[in-house]
């Protein structure tokens, strides 16, 4: 099964999209199963977990597990005015800016490789109100439902056999004020119905083998056994030589409108890094998904100079931090380590703090990292604590020069109020330290090219098409027009499955 293109400039595509994460293979997939003939140019690479090997690739990079995690846990880190590329095959890119910090993943699959396993509707029951005339929020709900089961979600319940869950950590009792939400979101995760099936192989979906959660590691540095869902299997797999094509370790610089001589659409240029040579392929549409961080930085490169696309005047505006706050809680009770645990163990409401979306999660796979035995006993007492919440939305992103800035103002969004406060009721009630860490810091950005009536009041129209870009597509988080309020996975995918519905029908 061919895992990329060697001639991708002269291959004749019909559509080449940018990206590969929840956006970018959601629509590659479609747009393969309705006949057209896609390329996936995806900067990062195939990472080496059961599923991807089962589908013949042969070129992988690892996860950062064990001593891996000096050379691939970083792609690259943005301080201000230095960038520091530190591995091509680094699996997170960190940004610092002055209000706000920002990881993003880098693999093909994404985001899915790095997130929690998560998945809910959007928590924001405003999220598509009144954004553009020719738009039915109602329209995309099905697509929720079918990004929940494309990903085999289950809601994690007390029946399930694992170590530890919200229900072990915040047991139930009339008086208390935080407790297991109810219903729970759905996880992306095959759990074991009984502890002898952890760690086994099952062959699932188009034929990719996984193996069942062992509940040491599918965290947040990836899943080698596919026990948790990602997009490279779930999406791109069934496809891949049928139509779709994807080429990994492709960094794309740049997008320009095609010479009216070589026909319409637009050049789509790139660099190998596996050889590090210049590149380009044409097609007569092309759907950026790149994340939102390199969604953005792409689009305000390819604005400037010739052939640069038709400007962009609300390119940057309306960006969301989608209220992320991170914090750890100091479990010196805890009597399961948190290296024996889900990436989430599960939701909980604050009375009183309703309104933020609280969680606690565990550290399933750092027990192999090379920290001091000091230092691993001590964190198999910390547990991960996550809030999210809406935020304004207000913020807004620049470039200059290829580098990417962001005016965020945590003083000016209320929501980091409520969840600092929710987080002190936690510590208070349990009786065990609960602290935030510092400035925010999002895995979810959204926005900066947001849905909007017209070019002044957004970058994408109701079918995710750039204004004054005819054939242009935005189909990841920076189209979301506001903060999600709670894990972003399946409303990018739901958007991605809306925009490729809608370019397939028009091809």
């Amino acid at each position: 099964m061919p895992e990329r293109s060697p001639t991708a400039d002269s291959a004749g595509f019909d559509v080449v999209v940018v990206g590969s994460g929840f956006g970018g293979s959601v629509v590659a997939n479609r747009l393969a199963l309705a006949g057209q003939r896609v390329l996936v140019l995806e900067r990062g690479p195939w990472r080496d977990s059961l599923p991807v090997r089962s589908m013949g690739i042969e070129r992988r990079a690892p996860f950062p597990y064990g001593a891996r995690a000096v050379t691939h846990l970083l792609h690259s880190m943005h301080l201000g005015p230095l960038d520091l590329r530190l591995n091509r095959s680094g699996m997170y890119e960190l940004f610092v800016f002055p209000g706000l910090k920002v990881m993003v993943g880098s693999a093909v699959g994404g985001g899915s490789h790095a997130y929690g396993g998560l998945l809910e509707p959007p928590q924001n029951p405003a999220l598509w109100q009144g954004r553009h005339p020719d738009f039915d929020p109602a329209s995309i709900e099905p697509y929720y439902r079918k990004v929940i089961a494309d990903m085999g979600g289950v809601r994690l319940s007390r029946a399930h056999a694992v170590p530890q869950s919200v229900w072990t950590q915040l047991p139930d009792a009339p008086e208390r004020r935080c407790r297991a939400a109810e219903p729970q979101p759905h996880m992306a995760l095959l759990l074991p119905s009984a502890p002898a099936e952890a760690g086994q192989t099952i062959t699932w979906g188009s034929g990719v083998q996984r193996q069942y959660c062992a509940f040491d590691g599918d965290s947040f540095l990836g899943s080698r056994g596919g026990a948790k869902a990602s997009v490279d299997f779930v999406y791109l797999a069934p496809v891949l030589g049928k139509g779709a094509t994807v080429r990994d370790l492709a960094q794309v610089t740049r997008i320009q409108r095609a010479r009216p001589v070589d026909g319409d659409g637009y050049v789509v240029h790139f660099l190998d890094r596996a050889t590090g040579s210049a590149a380009h392929v044409q097609a007569r549409r092309v759907v950026v998904a790149a994340g939102t961080m390199n969604t953005l930085r792409l689009l305000f490169a390819s604005v400037r100079g010739p052939a640069g696309l038709a400007p962009m005047p609300a390119l940057g505006r309306g960006f969301s931090a989608n209220g992320d706050l991170m914090g750890v809680w100091h479990r010196k009770s805890a009597t399961v380590s948190s290296f024996a645990s889900t990436p989430s163990q599960g939701e909980f409401r604050i009375a009183g703090h309703e309104s933020a979306t609280c969680g606690v999660g565990g550290f399933p796979g750092f027990q192999t990292l090379p920290l001091p035995g000091v230092v691993k006993r001590r964190l198999e007492k910390l547990f991960f604590i996550y809030g999210m919440g809406m935020d304004s939305g207000d913020a807004s992103v620049a470039c200059e020069r290829g580098r990417l800035s962001v005016d965020y103002d945590q003083r000016r969004e209320p929501v980091y109020d409520e969840l600092r406060a929710a987080f002190r009721a936690l510590a208070t009630e349990s009786g065990e330290r609960c602290w935030a860490i510092g400035k925010p810091f999002t895995v979810h950005p959204v926005g900066g090219a947001r849905l909007g009536a017209d070019a002044g009041h957004g970058v994408v129209d109701h079918r995710g098409e750039i204004h004054g870009n005819p054939g242009l597509f935005v189909a990841d988080g920076a189209a979301l027009p506001g903060a999600v309020g709670g894990p972003p996975s399946v409303t990018i995918a739901a958007w991605a499955h809306h925009v490729a519905d809608g370019m397939a029908h028009s091809a």
